[in-house]
């Protein structure tokens, strides 16, 4: 059976997923939100001729394995309670893991029987800890590697996981998805892969900044952790709470507000049954993030930042993009940067002799 060779950067927001086929690479992101299907979705009366109903909302992807139905990706919180994880066990064998490394496997296979070469991501905090790392990647082995059976919206697959590597920092993986091509091969020249490259990765939950050189991660700064894009979101629930006399938001509201302030679009919640304008806020709130990790950068770095070839990446790579861009006038914004780690985990897997 031919293999299919794949990267996995999982997140606390979205799991990206990447394929190489044909020297093509395709590419999926799906929201990392599940839960249990215990519960259909209520759409309620129903006012003909005086109110049209508003048209439906996506529906979550049904994953079932081992006997039990699982929510997966869009909207879960309109159809049933989602299952908040976000201690590190969640990577071993958590089954809202499996779930979504299913319904994200399905969307790049379309069912069917397949056998797969895996690269997998993980985060930077926990490959610094040797001895953690390596329990991490005994306990993911465990579950991942071998024969998988399970269906989403119906339709049966058989996957089987035969080879996996998973001591992969996720934004090592945007340098090889910038230097490589889709056949592996390294493709900017050998300058390039001794040159000492920033790169700047804004995730949910963290900044990770990475210096590589000679092929090699020579330092990372620390001191990020608590700089995501979540930190934007945190602060925007905070202020509605304030000013709206304790109206409660959840984050993953909060966090799309922000995205819709990031692509310029206007930015309303419902108060007392009124639509309200929210836009000044969520732009306050991104504003005060990018301050906030512009200045980190700059007492980091110091003087040295002219000296890089810079890389920005993540998620919020595209909402830092304007501020990071004066900061960093030569630097790259990765492609697709939300997807870029997935594409150079994708690009590594089938890399010859990388998985073996």
């Amino acid at each position: 059976m031919e293999m299919t060779y794949a990267g996995f950067d999982p997140g606390h927001n979205a799991n990206k997923f990447a394929r190489v086929q044909a020297g093509q690479i395709s590419t999926y992101v799906l929201p990392s939100t599940v839960g249990l299907a215990s519960r259909s979705k209520k759409d309620g009366l129903t006012l003909g001729g005086v109110v049209r109903p508003r048209r439906a909302v996506q529906p979550p992807l049904r994953v079932v394995f081992e006997g039990i139905e699982y929510l997966v990706g869009p909207n879960v919180d309109q159809f049933t309670k989602p299952i908040d994880r976000l201690d590190l066990n969640r990577f071993t064998d958590s089954p809202e893991l499996r779930a979504t490394f299913y319904a994200g496997a399905y969307q790049l296979l379309n069912g069917g029987v397949h056998h797969l070469a895996l690269a997998m991501a993980l985060p930077v905090t926990v490959l610094e800890d040797k001895v953690e790392a390596t329990r991490l990647e005994r306990a993911i082995r465990s579950w991942l590697v071998g024969e998988h059976g399970f269906s989403v919206d119906g339709v049966e697959t058989v996957l089987t996981v035969t080879q996996l590597r998973t001591k992969i920092p996720q934004p090592v993986a945007t340098w090889f998805d910038w230097g490589m091509d889709a056949t592996g091969q390294w493709v900017k020249g050998k300058a390039a892969q001794r040159a000492p490259t920033l790169i700047i990765d804004e995730g949910f939950n963290t900044l990770d900044v990475l210096v590589i050189e000679n092929g090699q991660i020579s330092d990372r700064l620390s001191g990020g952790d608590t700089l995501g894009m979540s930190r934007a979101a945190e602060e925007l629930m905070e202020l509605i709470k304030h000013r709206y006399a304790g109206l409660t938001i959840e984050l993953q509201r909060a966090n799309d507000l922000i995205k819709q302030a990031v692509n310029g679009q206007k930015v309303e919640i419902y108060v007392h049954g009124e639509l309200t304008d929210v836009t000044r806020l969520a732009k306050g709130c991104l504003q005060s993030l990018e301050a906030d990790v512009d200045n980190y950068l700059l007492r980091s770095m110091g003087k040295l930042k002219d000296a890089y070839k810079v890389l920005l990446t993540g998620g919020g790579a595209l909402a830092m993009a304007p501020r990071l861009l004066r900061r960093f006038p030569a630097a790259t914004v990765m492609y697709e940067p939300v997807l870029a780690n997935a594409r150079g985990l994708a690009k590594l897997a089938i890399r010859p002799g990388f998985l073996n």
